[in-house]
């Protein structure tokens, strides 16, 4: 009997990757998909050096090639030591995934300061520090490519994701900059999306039960998204398959975007908020304890 899996394709042999906040969550997914399809990636991490080595084992598992490498993406010195360190070891950069985040989940009036400086460190200085500190080693190949990874709430409001959310959207933005000032050397530069996945982030949000019941009853698709359903959109954007698209953002939402639960009369279900805080990629997330705030 045949299987009904789709061959995995190799469309990514050859190439090396640099996933920042790779090694938990959506970005160990990122990792372990890009290596499935052939490349060698190199597997970043700040907070997380364990997880980081279970996905670099669990890559080596099947065959892949993968290293970890730790960095911190909101500070401009270690991004330049990793794109240095990447240039001596590996001879190249073919494939850069933008991925690590940070955030508080709460309401906007819970936000501090110190809330935004961080967020924006990580999710939009660090993307673009590594955007452009990697460009010299992307333009030197055949065929490079970009990946920022947002989210859906960067162009549709969702309780307690303020932060969050603007980060998402001035990334989204900082995409197109880049496909513009980067296209002439070769190098593609898009944005995967994705709504509300099944996964550790979704327990963060207050309210999450609800929010999940939510999302899920207005995705046309009826279900959450996976952290895979979002690594193939970016292995997809990453690969030679793409290789006529740059400065676009992509949503893989199961069509919850297209908004008719927005329109049609139904409960309102809320939730008092409360505060919940992350570091590290989009799966890669460590609620802050109660006490001072990290530095």
């Amino acid at each position: 009997m045949k299987s009904s899996l789709a061959p995995i394709p190799h469309d990514l042999t050859g190439r090396t990757a640099l996933v920042t906040g790779g090694g938990k969550g959506v970005g160990a997914a990122i990792s372990r998909t890009l290596a499935r399809r052939g490349a060698h990636v190199v597997v970043n991490y700040f907070h997380s050096p364990s997880a980081a080595e279970s996905t670099v084992e669990a890559i080596r598992a099947f065959g892949g090639s993968a290293r970890s490498a730790r960095a911190s993406v909101a500070k401009p010195e270690q991004v330049t030591s990793l794109i240095e360190d990447i240039g001596t070891r590996e001879g190249g950069l073919d494939i850069l995934v933008n991925n690590a985040a940070r955030g508080v989940l709460t309401s906007s009036e819970k936000l501090t300061e110190r809330d935004w400086e961080l967020a924006f460190a990580t999710n939009v200085h660090g993307a673009r520090a590594c955007a452009l500190r990697a460009a010299p080693l992307l333009a030197a190949g055949n065929g490079a490519a970009i990946v920022n990874v947002s989210s859906i709430g960067a162009g549709l409001a969702m309780d307690n994701y303020m932060l969050v959310g603007v980060c998402k959207a001035a990334l989204e933005a900082l995409t197109r900059y880049l496909a513009a000032d980067l296209g002439p050397q070769g190098v593609r530069v898009n944005t995967a999306s994705a709504g509300l996945l099944g996964n550790a982030t979704a327990d963060l949000f207050p309210g999450a039960q609800a929010l999940r019941h939510t999302c899920t009853t207005a995705t046309p698709l009826g279900r959450l998204g996976t952290e895979e359903d979002l690594a193939q959109l970016v292995a997809f954007l990453a690969s030679p398959q793409a290789g006529w698209i740059s400065g676009q953002s992509y949503l893989a939402d199961g069509g919850l975007s297209v908004g008719r639960a927005m329109l049609t009369p139904g409960p309102n279900t809320s939730a008092a908020p409360t505060r919940a805080a992350y570091t590290g990629s989009a799966g890669d997330q460590s609620p802050w304890p109660a006490g001072p705030r990290p530095a």
